[in-house]
């Protein structure tokens, strides 16, 4: 559904902005009068980066089992962490790795941190996950970048609001 839907758009993104078929590039906007030509490759077509790691591939990585599955893996293995817990803290963390052609997770990073405790156990369980089925480009297995956000939230009964009012608030007239 997603290949599909990645047709359709980029089919529509053609349709507005008129593709030049000769060169394959077309003015996308203007900056101070001077068009931005951006090149359009095939469908399908993605580039890795320097590192030989894709963003996009015709066959994303898949934990097992399925995104279903991987929130279940999730909820299980998390351990709120105790002074988080204590301070009645909430929040999510955005992590990022590399689903490798052997299907072993590599390079996790926290790419948006939300407390360094979060973000340590956050890592620690995506270091921990077993083995995903890898991306695929052109039919063989590539190395491929997945971001993953893992939110940590307490029963709404255990969330500590401070009804305190900062002093920069009480000096307001």
């Amino acid at each position: 559904m997603k290949r599909n839907a990645l047709f359709l758009f980029l089919g529509l993104w053609t349709g507005v902005v008129g593709v030049n078929a000769q060169n394959k590039t077309t003015p996308v906007c203007t900056v101070e009068d001077q068009p931005m030509l951006v090149e359009i490759t095939e469908v399908g077509e993605a580039i890795p980066d320097e590192n030989g790691i894709f963003q996009v591939v015709e066959l994303p990585p898949e934990f097992p089992g399925g995104m279903k599955a991987l929130m279940e893996y999730l909820k299980q293995h998390i351990r709120y962490p105790k002074v988080c817990k204590e301070q009645g803290l909430q929040g999510r963390v955005i992590v990022q790795f590399v689903v490798n052609p052997d299907s072993t997770i590599s390079d996790a990073q926290v790419i948006k941190p939300m407390n360094p405790h979060f973000d340590k156990e956050a890592l620690r369980v995506v270091n921990a996950m077993p083995k995903w089925k890898p991306g695929e480009q052109r039919g063989k297995p590539v190395r491929v970048r997945f971001t993953l956000p893992v939110t940590f939230r307490l029963p709404e009964d255990t969330v500590k609001v401070d009804s305190h009012k900062p002093d920069f608030v009480e000096s307001i007239p």
